[in-house]
């Protein structure tokens, strides 16, 4: 299992009027899609809704592990 890990670099922030944004793709799937929004307006259901994916995504890689898949993270500034 390869995971993802994207996200801003502090260079780019400016552009983006200091919001961080964060993805996470899995074997080349994006899986997790976070941005910074309004913050009177963050909430689960608007800007983090993708957290509910993450018990089956840990059942995934839980599963790999037991089947004895290789377990590799990577993390790039490039949004």
């Amino acid at each position: 299992m390869t995971i993802k890990v994207l996200s801003r670099s502090p260079e780019r922030l400016e552009d983006y009027d200091y919001r961080e944004a964060l993805e996470i793709h899995v074997d080349g799937v994006k899986t997790m899609s976070f941005h910074d929004g309004e913050p009177e307006d963050a909430s689960l259901a608007r800007d983090f809704g993708d957290v509910y994916s993450i018990p089956a995504l840990l059942k995934k890689a839980y599963e790999a592990g037991v089947n004895g898949e290789e377990f590799v993270i990577t993390e790039e500034e490039t949004l």
